[in-house]
């Protein structure tokens, strides 16, 4: 089954073509706005494919939700290794190999998003991820430590928690990766600072 995807931008007049995945239970549609905001910002230097994730169990996931057995958090490795196989694969027809590359998403994007990246399932220059984290990062094999990596979080984010998030910061420090980070004093949302910021982020990429 192909994917669902929506784009934003001009491919041919664009410097770079951003990857943006939604987060669980949500869908592309509802990251056009904040995309085209970002766009603006950006004086339409951006291409930007959104995919919609399949629908598992009623809702739109890229990967399986981690589970609790017996009161632990127990992460679906395999899970998510198959759907990212599959994901890429899919994505091939979607990606302009003649473009510079960055991946990005919010909350279960995000965290997609950092898997892919670091791992090189997808061949890319960096990564963006908004209220996120590593998934499986005790199996995550860092394939590229070069890769430019802008992180942002809601102090407030009850979702995705402030600790998860520094929690991923640390792995990130322990593997020798940098990264640019921006917190707000938010929830689990994108807020104007953070377009802000990730805006002018972009603009020294460009």
């Amino acid at each position: 089954m192909s994917l669902e995807v929506i784009t934003i931008g001009d491919s041919n007049s664009a410097d770079i073509e951003l990857l943006w995945f939604h987060g669980y239970g949500a869908n592309n549609w509802g990251f056009e706005p904040f995309i085209k905001v970002l766009n603006l910002n950006l004086d339409g230097r951006l291409h930007v494919i959104l995919p919609n994730a399949p629908v598992q169990d009623g809702k739109r996931s890229w990967y399986p939700l981690p589970s609790e057995v017996d009161g632990v958090i127990v992460e679906d490795d395999d899970g998510l290794l198959k759907s990212k196989a599959s994901l890429c694969r899919k994505l091939e027809e979607y990606l302009n190999n003649d473009k510079r590359l960055y991946i990005g998403g919010f909350s279960q994007g995000a965290a997609l998003s950092l898997s892919l990246g670091l791992s090189d399932d997808i061949s890319c220059e960096g990564i963006v991820a908004i209220s996120g984290y590593i998934p499986s990062a005790s199996k995550l094999e860092i394939k590229n430590t070069k890769k430019e990596i802008y992180v942002s979080h809601g102090r407030n984010d009850t979702t995705i928690s402030i600790d998860t998030h520094n929690k991923s910061l640390n792995f990130l420090r322990e593997n020798g990766c940098s990264f640019t980070q921006f917190t707000d004093n938010c929830g689990h949302t994108i807020s104007k600072p953070m377009i802000e910021n990730l805006t002018n982020w972009f603009y020294e990429k460009l």
